[in-house]
């Protein structure tokens, strides 16, 4: 009789942190369909309800990088624990939010715990893994983020439309105890993983190449959450789709994210340059496309697809390039663009939520997406020519050797690589 093979327990152990992954990702996205809803509960209207994505973002801004600096020294199996309860209290007032104003400070309570449990979950998920197996347990962790976007997004709007806009956020209190209970019993205490001093790490970061490439990441992701923030009300209102059926549009861009993020890796590998113009000009076109297409059911479907995978195809391009010029400071160069990408959130929520209340209104939106896409597009073209106009750029001193993360990317690159 054959033996049964089981499961290793660290594979185990990286499949509970990527479901953590998976609750605080769900948190980020579940707002975007829910704004009608929760504009209605404190009478406001959708735009104002949309400053709860922008103060998320903000919160994942700020939050990431001071708590990274904050608690260097903190064991990452506490840290994770501290996280997960910062975030466990955010969601909790989030479900129990008696007025408008204490919605959006627990979003930011929420949202601060982001960047440091994803950054320390990353970190464990490679200590954890069988030696030669780190980057497949990385990848493995984040793969909680795609899942979000896929499953944990719409499957939240659907429960929120169905139950009301509060079940879900009381949903995440629920799982967010079982994976604390789970990493408490489960996941052993590591070793400390010894970083580069903090003021040499800024200064790395703090160089033309890697400021350019960061402020690239904010006005490329910028322009797909300008419009997309507002997704649900562009399909109710202008294409005229019910809305018991956003979830599954939802669903929609979230698949497409998957293959874009795939094809997105492939191409970095091969032609980082290409990759990271040819995906924005891609999203640019699209967000002019929407213009058009938003008013018809069908052309709208096949533009959203398009646009889920433009947008998450420049996800890892946009991280590769960060880290290829942040020399020995990639840890923090890989937090700040984490918030970079946040704050294109932010920037893109904000800059939405007048342009939808102007003359413009609600169909402005792509075209307002498609301005800040353009300037995402001409920073990238100078990232690529600074890159090319030195000798000692990282194209030129050495490979990069990345592992995608389903949305994140880890580079280990020469240490001369410099640009």
């Amino acid at each position: 009789m054959r033996e049964r093979r089981r499961v290793p327990s660290g594979i185990l152990q990286v499949l509970l942190l990527a479901v953590g992954i998976f609750v605080i990702s769900t948190s980020e996205l579940l707002p975007m369909g829910l704004l009608p809803d929760i504009g209605r509960q404190y009478q406001v209207t959708v735009q104002t309800a949309g400053w709860l994505v922008t103060a998320y973002a903000l919160g994942v801004v700020a939050g990431g990088p001071l708590l990274t600096v904050a608690t260097v020294r903190v064991p990452r199996k506490r840290l994770l624990l501290y996280m997960l309860a910062l975030f466990g209290a955010g969601s909790l007032l989030s479900a129990v939010a008696p007025s408008f104003g204490l919605l959006i400070a627990s979003r930011v309570v929420s949202a601060v715990a982001q960047g440091a449990f994803f950054g320390a979950a990353v970190v464990m998920a490679g200590q954890l893994a069988a030696p030669g197996r780190e980057g497949a347990a990385i990848s493995l962790a984040g793969s909680g983020l795609t899942i979000a976007t896929v499953i944990g997004g719409p499957l939240g709007t659907l429960l929120g439309q169905q139950f009301g806009w509060r079940f879900p956020f009381w949903m995440l209190v629920i799982i967010t105890l079982l994976v604390g209970a789970g990493i408490l019993w489960k996941i052993p205490d590591m070793p400390q993983v010894t970083r580069p001093q903090i003021r040499r790490q800024l200064g790395q970061v703090a160089r033309t190449g890697p400021v350019l490439a960061l402020f690239t990441t904010v006005f490329g992701f910028g322009g797909v959450f300008l419009a997309f923030t507002y997704i649900s009300p562009i399909l109710q209102e202008i294409t005229g789709l019910p809305e018991e059926r956003i979830s599954i549009v939802l669903l929609l861009f979230g698949l497409a994210s998957v293959i874009g993020n795939a094809a997105g890796g492939k191409l970095a590998d091969r032609h980082l340059h290409a990759a990271l113009l040819g995906s924005m000009g891609l999203l640019l076109a699209v967000m002019i496309a929407f213009y058009f297409t938003s008013t018809s059911v069908v052309p709208a479907l096949i533009t959203v697809f398009v646009w889920g995978a433009a947008a998450y195809a420049m996800v890892t391009p946009l991280n590769v390039q960060v880290l290829r010029r942040s020399g020995s400071a990639q840890d923090l160069a890989s937090t700040l663009n984490i918030s970079a990408f946040n704050l294109g959130n932010a920037l893109g929520a904000f800059i939405g939520g007048y342009v939808a209340e102007s003359r413009l209104g609600l169909s402005g939106l792509p075209l307002a997406s498609a301005v800040i896409v353009a300037i995402g597009i001409a920073l990238a073209a100078g990232s690529v020519m600074l890159e090319r106009s030195k000798p000692g750029s990282a194209r030129e001193a050495g490979q990069a050797e990345c592992v995608n993360t389903a949305g994140e990317a880890s580079c280990g690159m020469n240490p001369g690589a410099q640009s």
